[in-house]
């Protein structure tokens, strides 16, 4: 009997079209278009594309064309509202709750730089909720999740759909929730901290999935999966060249800099470090501890390129609005090019990425098919 796959995408922002591109070429290596994936789950902008898949995995052919489709014709428009009018109202905020802190009426504060309302309306009118449930029904799918951080405990809340059969799990820092999944979930777990603005589920306040989602690949397990997939959006590291890079003469950062090297390590590293965990417990296994540990075997796509250094020149292609926004925290051609690839929803960012991930999976053809086949 074939072993329940599952696929686990984790987040980045705009980054995430590459997950798209990569989740194309997968289907197109296999041409299987029902339960290609038995569990799908995702954080942050991973929680988008696993939604989108969720509600559509009875024919994955259509899901993984359609869904590069929606990413082709995206804008930041699309994302956030970057009227001058609600920019300025937020900036005001801004600027009275910092130089007046203390006389700013109770309840007035804000905690974000960015209106997420256009997302919404896209998720609306995009996501069938109601299918993600029809399709476990059916057997389309066997579990589907999406992890968000609740911003008052300072815990990982994991919002899962699945079979009857799956049980909710607790851990120190983490617990799931068996819950009709709905948008105010999605808009939760892709909030960005600061940029996009938390988001109310239930009586709680939540926000991106991947703040304290340190194993992101424990939700798939918990729903059942015993092969995994993951895609990540981060270029492997050259040692010498961090090495190099950190003993080099570098100028005082700007924020933006700054905030990039922050939102890399709460969006990348810890899938890196959980497939690192996960490949030493599997290689146990085969040294002989079978009773004290559970081989899942994982395979890892990754690009192959960086993806933040493929924002440069990439400003002019933007909204004005927006470019004015970053260049105000250092971001430029040159700089921040982290944070940018974060925010970067545009077509002329997201088409090249879905481009990259499709070729770099192609290219893993016979590594793929190997690790479905064993």
């Amino acid at each position: 009997m074939d072993k329940k796959l599952g696929l686990v995408m984790t987040g980045g922002g705009a980054r995430a079209a590459y997950q798209v591109g990569v989740v194309r070429a997968f289907y197109e290596i296999l041409k299987k278009d029902e339960k290609l994936f038995d569990v799908i789950t995702g954080n942050s902008a991973g929680a988008i594309n696993a939604s989108y898949l969720a509600s559509n995995a009875g024919n994955w052919d259509i899901a993984t064309n359609n869904l590069m489709d929606l990413w082709k014709k995206l804008k930041p428009q699309n994302i956030y509202d970057l009227r001058i009018r609600s920019i300025s109202e937020l900036g005001a905020k801004w600027l009275g709750g910092t130089v007046f802190g203390g006389l700013t009426p109770k309840g007035s504060h804000v905690n974000h730089l960015l209106d997420t309302d256009p997302l919404r309306k896209l998720l609306l009118r995009e996501l069938d909720f109601k299918q993600i449930k029809q399709n476990i029904a059916d057997n389309s799918l066997r579990g589907f999740a999406l992890s968000c951080t609740n911003y008052n405990s300072g815990s990982n809340v994991v919002f899962y759909q699945g079979t009857d059969e799956i049980q909710s799990w607790a851990r120190s820092d983490r617990f799931s929730v068996r819950v009709d999944l709905e948008v105010e979930h999605i808009m939760a777990s892709s909030a960005i901290p600061f940029f996009f603005p938390p988001v109310k589920v239930g009586e709680s306040y939540y926000g991106d999935g991947c703040i304290r989602q340190t194993t992101p690949l424990s939700p798939a397990i918990h729903l059942g999966a015993e092969k995994i997939i993951a895609i990540g959006v981060r270029f492997p590291h050259n040692q010498q060249r961090m090495q190099d890079l950190a003993m080099s003469p570098f100028k005082n950062p700007t924020i933006g800099q700054i905030t990039g090297v922050m939102m890399n390590a709460v969006f990348l590293d810890s899938l890196e470090a959980d497939v690192e965990r996960m490949t030493k417990i599997n290689s146990l296994i085969k040294e002989g501890h079978k009773e004290e540990f559970k081989a899942i075997p994982i395979l890892m796509l990754r690009p192959s390129k960086d993806l933040g250094k493929m924002t440069e020149r990439l400003n002019e292609e933007l909204p004005p609005m927006l470019r004015y926004l970053l260049k105000g925290i250092g971001v430029s051609d040159k700089e921040g090019l982290d944070l940018l690839s974060y925010l970067a929803f545009d077509h002329s960012y997201t088409i090249p990425l879905m481009e990259l991930g499709y070729e770099d999976t192609l290219k893993k053809r016979s590594e793929i098919e190997d690790f479905i086949a064993s």
